[in-house]
């Protein structure tokens, strides 16, 4: 996705986009390295008793940022929920015997893991010495935690083989009684679409970014989860989205300028590498 360096000014939105605030305005600090300061400008945020939910935090890959831990390990699982991160979310793709496993990168060392067995990539640990978890191993440890589970379906080198990945991933969740605490996130929309029909009553987020808010309910989806530039572009959708009944995700939010801002913004949730700060300024 290719993004702006260049600073943007928004429209005016009217008092209902926004939680009660100090002020008139508000800036959004440092959206992305790649465009550096967005504004916020001439905003009408008049104060208003309106209750709003509180915003709720989502760890990336896990609370990894910290010693002993590792992006999506089991490590990082427990610790999200141990600081009390509403969500953990982690990322699956399917060998090529196919086994379902928790890792972000198409590649480990090098070797496709669409196209590798996991036998293979076991030789392979994470940086806490951990091995890549299989999903099936990961939500037996999620089993006795309460954080619930942001899983996304990587997209795969084929459509039958991501449908198969959906399939069993669907089919496993629910094997381990773990459907009520999963939703769903893609940045395939066939998988999306794929996972509405398997499972009508999960939550399920479309991460591209080209669905506006009207769209995104008619295919189905909760919510939308937007990387935070694209979100900056289109901040009226966070408005659209509630008088929708969807939810708002922004990602992946480290500055905590930033973090600030999006709270104010009325965002539902924050993914996040830094939660115990998210966490802190959201006042969970």
């Amino acid at each position: 996705m290719e993004v702006s360096k260049e600073s943007a000014n928004f429209a005016v939105m009217n008092k209902h986009n926004f939680k009660t605030m100090h002020s008139n305005s508000i800036t959004l600090h440092h959206i992305g390295c790649h465009i550096g300061r967005l504004l916020l400008s001439t905003i009408a945020c008049m104060a208003f008793t309106t209750a709003v939910a509180q915003t709720q935090v989502i760890a990336h890959r896990g609370y990894w940022d910290t010693t002993g831990s590792a992006q999506n390990s089991l490590t990082s699982l427990r610790l999200a929920d141990k600081i009390g991160c509403y969500g953990s979310e982690f990322d699956v793709h399917l060998t090529s015997d196919h086994q379902i496993v928790v890792f972000h990168d198409d590649y480990v060392h090098g070797l496709p893991i669409q196209k590798t067995d996991y036998k293979t990539l076991k030789k392979y640990p994470l940086r806490n010495g951990e091995t890549i978890p299989a999903l099936a191993k990961y939500l037996d440890a999620a089993k006795g935690l309460t954080t619930r589970l942001i899983l996304e379906i990587k997209r795969q080198y084929s459509q039958s083989h991501e449908d198969s990945l959906v399939d069993a991933t669907v089919a496993m969740v629910k094997a381990k009684g773990l459907a009520d605490r999963t939703e769903y996130i893609s940045f395939s929309k066939n998988a999306c679409l794929r996972l509405r029909q398997l499972c009508p009553d999960a939550k399920i987020a479309f991460l591209g970014g080209d669905w506006d808010p009207q769209t995104s309910k008619d295919k189905g989806m909760t919510g939308i989860d937007y990387d935070q530039t694209v979100l900056a572009r289109h901040i009226e959708w966070i408005k659209e989205c509630h008088d929708l009944g969807l939810t708002v995700n922004v990602w992946t939010v480290n500055d905590l300028n930033a973090i600030n801002d999006w709270i104010h913004a009325g965002v539902d949730f924050i993914t996040t590498n830094r939660p115990v700060e998210a966490l802190k300024l959201a006042g969970n």
